[in-house]
C-alpha cells in the first residue's frame, strides 16, 4: 500500500493516512517492534497495554476452546491495527492475537492511541472504518466455518494469505493450517492432496505454494470474494476533513 504523504513512510495503511502534521506529533510515540512467527501479542480476556499497527508482519485472530482447539477468525496485516477494543473502554479482546507471518509493526500505548483519536478526525475516521472491515470479516468468517467444506475454507484462506504475502510460497505447517480453518489435521491431509493432485498447489514440508491462483478462486466458497470486496472498499473509502 503506497503511502500519500511525502517523506512519510510508517508502511501501515491507518498511519500513513495521516495527514503529515498530525503524524509528525504522533510519530514520537511509536515503537518500532519485531515480529516473530508464533509471538502471542494478546491473549483472550486478558489485559493489553498497547495497540499495534503492522508494517510488514501478519497477524492472526484466533479463538480457543477450553480443550485448547484453535480456529482463526481473522486475520490483520499492514491495512490495519490490532487492538481496537480499546475504542470500547475495554482493555482485552475476545481473542488471541498471534504472529502469523514475521516482520514489523509500529507499538503505540493505549493511553497515547486514545489521546491520538481524540485529537485527529483522520485517525478517528480511518479506525472506525477499519473496524466495520474487522466487524464485516468476522460475521463472515463464522459463517463460512459453520456451513463450507474444509476445501472450501482452505482454498478461502490461502488466497487471502497470498493476497496479503504477495507471494505464491505460503510457509506453514499442516498443524497451523488446520487450526486456522477449524478442521482436524488428517482433514488438512487429505483436502491438500486433493488440491495438489488437481494442480492447484504444491504442498511440501511446512509450505504450501499456489499453482493456479485461477483455479483455486472456483474452488473457494463464496466468501473468498466478499473479503475481498471489504478489504478493498476499506483502502478506496476517501477520508474526509484531513486539514
Amino acid at each position: 500500500m503506497q503511502n500519500s504523504q511525502e517523506n512519510q513512510a510508517a508502511k501501515n495503511f491507518i498511519l500513513d493516512s495521516l495527514p503529515q502534521t498530525e503524524y509528525a506529533w504522533l510519530q514520537p510515540n511509536l515503537e518500532e517492534v519485531e515480529l516473530q512467527r508464533g509471538d502471542i501479542l494478546y491473549r483472550i480476556r486478558e489485559p493489553f497495554t498497547h495497540v499495534y499497527f503492522p508494517t510488514s508482519g501478519l497477524l492472526s485472530l484466533t479463538n480457543l476452546t477450553e480443550m485448547g482447539e484453535v480456529v482463526d477468525v481473522g486475520v490483520t496485516g499492514n491495512e490495519g491495527m490490532v487492538g481496537i477494543t480499546i475504542l470500547l473502554d475495554q482493555d482485552r479482546t475476545p481473542w488471541q492475537v498471534v504472529v502469523q507471518k514475521t516482520g514489523k509493526a509500529f507499538r503505540l500505548s493505549t493511553e497515547n492511541f486514545i489521546n491520538a483519536v481524540e485529537r485527529s478526525a483522520t485517525l478517528r475516521q480511518r479506525v472506525a472504518a477499519f473496524t466495520y472491515l474487522k466487524m464485516a470479516q468476522l460475521s463472515q468468517a463464522a459463517l463460512c466455518n459453520r456451513f463450507h467444506s474444509a476445501e472450501e475454507r482452505l482454498c478461502r484462506w490461502l488466497l487471502s494469505m497470498h493476497d496479503y504475502t504477495k507471494t505464491a510460497e505460503i510457509l506453514l505447517t499442516r498443524d497451523i493450517l488446520a487450526q486456522m480453518i477449524g478442521a482436524g489435521r488428517p482433514k488438512v491431509s487429505l483436502v491438500t492432496g486433493i488440491l495438489q493432485t488437481a494442480g492447484l498447489i504444491h504442498a511440501s514440508r511446512g509450505k504450501i505454494t499456489i499453482l493456479n491462483r485461477e483455479g483455486m478462486e472456483e474452488a473457494a466458497c463464496e466468501c473468498y470474494q466478499i473479503f475481498k470486496q471489504e478489504l478493498e472498499r476499506y483502502l478506496a473509502k476517501k477520508i474526509e476533513n484531513r486539514g
